[in-house]
Order: structure tokens, then C-alpha cells, then sequence
């Protein structure tokens, strides 16, 4: 949801519509989303008072939902679009986000949600929510980032196509499936009776998927090709209203040789172009010097954060395969631990024992 209230503006060349409430909503909702888990459990027996309770905060997670909804489309309404690929996956994350929102609403009433229970409705909720509104949010950032973590503007053909095949491919795979879990297709079962009536629905969700896949294959070449031949990006190739934009792409390992000064969530819109209002141009912070940059400490590139993280991953996962794996990994990481701490301590000459 951030990477989106970050890409709208830029692209409909307005600030976030009711900024504030976008950010309380955010919060709301994460405050809320601990309370409504247990409306895929229903039908286990939770009693009158469990079910009250989060039928109710499904019904509640509605509104900060609802509300984030309509201040993207109101920093729409009204503005210089820009259909550009970041803009498009954003466009897809609002529609297939808000589809699954709908469909959500309906496991609030406990005798609607005993229904749906472990059929492959909520496998169509569960993906419009997830997917369209975790997946078409993650390639929306990834596009509109790419040109400044890598200098190189993705295709934009390439990138239209995997935007439209993905969309196409996404609701080809789920939106049958309400129809299927409707008439009683059950998830987590991977073969059925070829009588039942679920062949043909079934068939379609299995050719959405390959479509899908294919969107993915697109992305890959889309980046494959970038790296070798695409176009320099610039520091500013969407004319960006944060101050990211305002550095090198890629940006140099210390990002700012200068600290910058933010006043607004818009500062660099504001740098370039006034508050719109008739104000004059903010004054840019002073450009950085030879001496700023050599002034800048760095660390050492290392390679011990990398094996620490390994050394964790293997004794979290070691709680669901091996006590022995724990075992290790915590040893591991204790290791791994003292030598990134110690990796820069040099003694001092004439203090040694």
C-alpha cells in the first residue's frame, strides 16, 4: 500500500489526496488485521463471543480499507496522468485489491463464511487480497525503483505486455474459482472425480495460471535485456517528488554526500517547482564537494552479515525439521555474531597481553 501511495502521486502529477488519513488508515488496518484471522475458522466451533468479535473486525476493517481506496482515486481524479508501467501495476493493485475486498466482507457473517470454509472461494479471496494487492504493488515499486537502484529504464513495451498478461492471467486463474468453490470445490484436495461439474471452471483456472507464469518469463527477459542494453535512466527519469530522485542513479554507496533538509513529503516537487500556489522555488541544498565526499566514513565491504543471516535462517528452520539444526545454527550465529563485531577491532600497539 506504500509503494502505491508513493507511485499515484508521481504519475498524476498531484500530491496524495488526504495524506493523513491514508497514513491513520494504514495503521488502522494493521491494528485491526491481528483481529481477523479467525473468520476462516468458523466453522472449528470458536463459540457465540469468538465469532462476535471478529465478525465485527472484519466488518471494521472495511472502513480504513475503504477510506485508502478513495483517496487514491481522488489523487487520480483530476490529474496529468502518465500511463507509464509503474502507473499500470498501481492502477491493477486498487482493482483487484478492492474486488478482493468485496469478497471479503461477506466471511464477516458467520453462517455465509461456514459455507465458503475450505472451498476454492477462499482460495479466490484469499489471491485477490494477497496477490493483486501484495504482487501488483511489489512490480509497480520494482518498476518505478528499478531505474534508480540499476541507472536503466525497464522496457516499457516489455513491460506494458507483462502488465496486461499478468492481469489478464491473475483474474483467468481466480476469478472462476468463486463459481467453483460456490458449487463445492474443496481446496487442499489435488485430484477429483471427473463427474462432479468442477472440469471445466478447473480447466480454465489451470490455463490462467500458465498465463501467469508466462507474464513472469516476460519480466525476466524485460530485466535480462536491461541490464545489457537499456537506456540510461538519469537521477530524475519520472520527474520524482521525493528526494531520492535528486541523487546519481545508481545512487553512491552514501547516498547524500550532503544531508538534505525535509520540509515536505513533496520536498523535491518543491525544490523544482514552487508550492504550485504561485511560491517561488525552494532553495536546493548546496552541492556536494570533493571535500564533503572524502569526508564521508564507510565501512568495509564484509562478508559476515551475509553468513549470519545464513547461520539464523538455519537454526529458525531447524525449530520445524531438527533440534540438532538449532543446535548448530545457534552456535553458528554466536560465532558468526562475536567475528562481525570483532571484525574491525584492531588492538591497539603496546596494549597487548
Amino acid at each position: 500500500m506504500g509503494i502505491v501511495s508513493e507511485v499515484l502521486p508521481t504519475f498524476s502529477r498531484k500530491p496524495l489526496f488526504g495524506a493523513p488519513l491514508v497514513i491513520f488508515s494504514g495503521i488502522t488496518i494493521g491494528f485491526l488485521g491481528f483481529g481477523v484471522w479467525s473468520h476462516h475458522m468458523f466453522a472449528v466451533g470458536m463459540g457465540p463471543v469468538a465469532d462476535s468479535a471478529f465478525s465485527i473486525a472484519t466488518m471494521l476493517i472495511a472502513v480504513p480499507t475503504g477510506v485508502k481506496i478513495l483517496n487514491w482515486l481522488s489523487t487520480l481524479w483530476g490529474g496529468a496522468l502518465r500511463f507509464k508501467t509503474p502507473l499500470y501495476f498501481s492502477l491493477g493493485f486498487i482493482a483487484m485489491f478492492t474486488m478482493g475486498g468485496l469478497s471479503g466482507v461477506m466471511h464477516a457473517s458467520p453462517p455465509v463464511d461456514l459455507q465458503q470454509t475450505d472451498t476454492y472461494f477462499v482460495v479466490a479471496h484469499f489471491h485477490y487480497v494477497l496477490f493483486g494487492g501484495s504482487i501488483f504493488g511489489l512490480f509497480s515499486g520494482i518498476y518505478y525503483w528499478w531505474p534508480k537502484i540499476n541507472g536503466k529504464l525497464l522496457d516499457e513495451r516489455l513491460g506494458t505486455l507483462h502488465f496486461w498478461l499478468m492481469l489478464i492471467g491473475f483474474n483467468v486463474t481466480f476469478f472462476p474459482q468463486h463459481f467453483l468453490g460456490i458449487i463445492g470445490m474443496p481446496r487442499r484436495i489435488y485430484t477429483y472425480a471427473p463427474d462432479l461439474g468442477w472440469n471445466f471452471w478447473n480447466m480454465v483456472s489451470t490455463i490462467g495460471s500458465l498465463i501467469i507464469a508466462l507474464s513472469f518469463v516476460i519480466f525476466i527477459v524485460n530485466v535480462v535485456k536491461t541490464m545489457r542494453s537499456g537506456p540510461a535512466a538519469g537521477p530524475d527519469p519520472w520527474d520524482g517528488r521525493t528526494l531520492e530522485w535528486s541523487i546519481p542513479s545508481p545512487p553512491p554507496v552514501y547516498n547524500f554526500a550532503v544531508e538534505p533538509t525535509v520540509h515536505d513529503r513533496d520536498e523535491f516537487w518543491l525544490e523544482k517547482y514552487g508550492d504550485g500556489h504561485g511560491g517561488q522555488p525552494r532553495p536546493r541544498a548546496r552541492a556536494a564537494t570533493a571535500q564533503d565526499i572524502a569526508g564521508i566514513h564507510m565501512p568495509s565491504p564484509s562478508y559476515w552479515p551475509l553468513f549470519l543471516a545464513i547461520a539464523i535462517a538455519m537454526m529458525l528452520s531447524g525449530l520445524l525439521i531438527s533440534m540438532y539444526q538449532v543446535i548448530v545454527g545457534g552456535l553458528l550465529t554466536l560465532v558468526l555474531m562475536y567475528k562481525f563485531a570483532m571484525e574491525l577491532h584492531r588492538p591497539t600497539a603496546g596494549h597487548g597481553h
